[in-house]
């Protein structure tokens, strides 16, 4: 029979972890059929609005976990217990990263807590890992949902736990890497790098060469937000040359787009047409991917100085974004027409697309970096003549920004 929906006093016992047992069994199997109604009123409680004291979520954490008792979730195989079942929640929660945000860190939640209720009796080291590695997954989660406070938190208890841990390498580099996603959110590029060094080293010591340039194209790709295009370019190089593509054939096809951006950036055209003209097929794999290579084609022709056909190029890119949704790269397109538009003499429409930019950026909460550059922008060309290249290199720096906050 179907459980009845929950009362108002079981919303709050449940999300305080003091539901006797048998009912916050219920509850649970309840919540994950897809009560929407269920679920919707009960999120709010999991969701604090004001700041939590660690000790807080260690508490509730350990309360809900007792409760569980370990119990795998409707629909999972029996077999997928304790330590298997932490690497199977992990696992989910990274592949929600780019579509679903949210659910991510629900999942990444589930996996601190089924990690703070194994038993100690697989080995005190092996348990501090896997609490490690689920706290470190669960502040990722954080950061990609915005909240970079509660990620840098959950990332220093991931550094306790693996200290106490058997010194797997994979693990500790992993924190590092997320670390680093974290620096860069922040804007704080330089230690980003550095702790992209510590992760290169990990995975030098231990051979593996993949992984290796793996972190090196991450350093290229930190190399390049910072606004150093052309190190971006040497060291995504270094790291393409260690690559076992078959191992993850997506990340090479990446690491060559990067390459087209900082060869634009550092104004280099002519290199950017020819590298993608030697890998358009394997770079144009679907709608999303034509869509980018339509806007780099527009730049690199503007580079060239084929304005009209980097005219044409942009100005279908600007609309093709608009209609997918895409409404930052929209914008950061009217930026690179805005250039254009000044190399054609035609400043007053350069003006229009920049104050236009400059709303989309609002009203999406882009960074005070972004909404500073934009200002500026709007000010400078509604008092003087502003050259095409001090509007492109605005524009880069938008869009490094814009980038950079929402990479997974």
């Amino acid at each position: 029979m179907e459980p009845r929906h929950l009362s108002s006093q079981d919303f709050r016992t449940f999300a305080e972890g003091v539901l006797p047992r048998e009912r916050a069994r219920t509850a649970v199997a309840h919540l994950l059929r897809g009560c929407g109604a269920c679920r919707a009123a009960v999120a709010p409680l999991w969701s604090p609005a004001a700041p939590v004291e660690p000790d807080a979520y260690d508490a509730a954490f350990e309360r809900v976990a007792a409760t569980l008792g370990g119990r795998a979730r409707p629909g999972e195989p029996a077999g997928v217990q304790g330590p298997d079942r932490v690497d199977d929640l992990l696992q989910r929660a990274w592949s929600l990263r780019h579509d679903d945000p949210a659910e991510m860190l629900r999942v990444a939640r589930l996996a601190v807590l089924t990690a703070s209720g194994l038993s100690p009796a697989i080995g005190r080291p092996q348990v501090a890992d896997l609490q490690g590695r689920s706290w470190a997954g669960f502040g990722n989660a954080c950061r990609i949902a915005g909240d970079l406070e509660q990620a840098q938190g959950a990332f220093d208890r991931a550094a306790g736990f693996l200290n106490r841990g058997t010194g797997d390498p994979l693990s500790r580099a992993q924190l590092y890497d997320f670390q680093a996603s974290l620096e860069s959110a922040r804007g704080y590029y330089d230690l980003a790098l550095a702790a992209l060094d510590a992760v290169q080293a990990l995975h030098h010591e231990r051979g593996d060469r993949h992984l290796e340039g793996r972190a090196l194209i991450s350093k290229g790709l930190q190399t390049g937000y910072a606004g150093r295009p052309r190190d971006a370019f040497r060291l995504t190089q270094e790291g393409l040359a260690l690559l076992d593509e078959e191992r993850d054939p997506g990340l090479a096809v990446s690491a060559i787009h990067n390459q087209l951006w900082f060869l634009v950036e550092s104004g280099h055209p002519g290199e950017a047409r020819d590298l993608l003209t030697s890998h358009r097929e394997r770079l144009a794999t679907g709608g999303a991917q034509c869509l980018d290579l339509l806007w780099l084609e527009g730049r690199i022709k503007a580079g060239l100085r084929e304005l009209d056909g980097a005219l044409l190029d942009l100005e279908a890119a600007e609309q093709a974004f608009a209609a997918a949704g895409r409404r930052s790269q929209a914008a950061g397109v009217k930026l690179d027409l805005a250039a254009l538009q000044i190399r054609l003499g035609e400043p007053v429409r350069a003006l229009t697309l920049v104050r236009d930019a400059e709303e989309t950026f609002a009203r999406l909460g882009a960074s005070r970096t972004t909404r500073m550059a934009l200002a500026f922008l709007r000010r400078s060309l509604s008092e003087r003549e502003v050259p095409a290249r001090f509007v492109l290199s605005l524009a880069d720096l938008v869009r490094r920004h814009q980038t950079a906050a929402v990479r997974g």
